[in-house]
């Protein structure tokens, strides 16, 4: 039993295909983080607008921060598409592989060149398996390609509409804190009144002058583990 031909192809375009899809997981890594960060943009906006404020800039924000909200909802749609929910298909383990190549060989032992026609089989099994499983795989890494080319060209669209949006809120004026955030009055120069003020209160006696409290004992030092430091009393006048 000759072997296919293009046993050797199918074998390269199974492992080809595989490493495709580890090659699509690691590029789904920056689509990713641009998702969280303009999630993050756009929650400080919406957290920071000031909704009282009824101007045409108000509005332009308002309506780019709606059309930013659904670019980004569409590309973590098609983000999710290319990462969840794709079925690959590989070869059957090493251990059952084995077997089958032993059952093979205890079918056909009795037959007049039994070695072939189970080498034939055998080949035959690999090469079917390769066929199917690189075929599955192929239409698989087609899909996510497809899912995560629609998920940069949304989210270009969204990081354009969100960088509008941030112009538009920090050029109209529309930041909720520094229009809440009350009138500073800075006096530069105090008023000198002059004249003399008439009043009949008495001269106050002199306060009586209390001394200072004496410095309190200083604290123990202790060094863990090895000994009690005493502290030594402060000298007066360098003696």
């Amino acid at each position: 039993m000759s072997k296919n031909p293009l046993f050797d192809l199918y074998e390269k375009l199974y492992f080809h295909e595989t490493e495709v899809r580890e090659k699509l997981s690691s590029r789904l890594q920056t689509p990713m983080a641009i998702i969280v960060s303009l999630i993050g943009v756009l929650g400080f906006l919406m957290q920071n607008i000031d909704r009282q404020q009824v101007s045409s800039a108000a509005i332009l924000i308002v309506m780019l921060i709606v059309a930013s909200a659904i670019s980004l909802l569409g590309a973590i749609y098609f983000f999710i598409r290319s990462w969840y929910g794709n079925t690959y298909a590989f070869l059957p383990s090493a251990e059952d592989t084995e077997n089958y190549r032993k059952v093979l060989e205890s079918t056909y032992e009795q037959y007049k060149d039994g070695n072939i026609l189970a080498e034939g089989y055998l080949n035959d099994y690999l090469c079917s398996n390769y066929i199917k499983c690189a075929t599955q795989n192929t239409r698989c890494n087609d899909l996510r390609s497809l899912s995560l080319h629609r998920t940069n060209g949304t989210l270009i669209i969204a990081t354009l509409l969100v960088a509008l949006s941030f112009l538009a809120f920090f050029f109209g004026d529309l930041d909720r804190s520094k229009a809440n955030k009350p009138n500073e009055v800075i006096i530069v120069k105090p008023v000198d009144v002059q004249g003399v003020f008439m009043t009949d209160k008495k001269p106050e006696p002199p306060k009586e002058v209390i001394p200072p409290p004496p410095p309190p004992p200083p604290p123990r030092l202790i060094k863990e583990g090895v000994e009690i430091v005493k502290p030594q009393p402060e000298k007066k006048n360098g003696k």
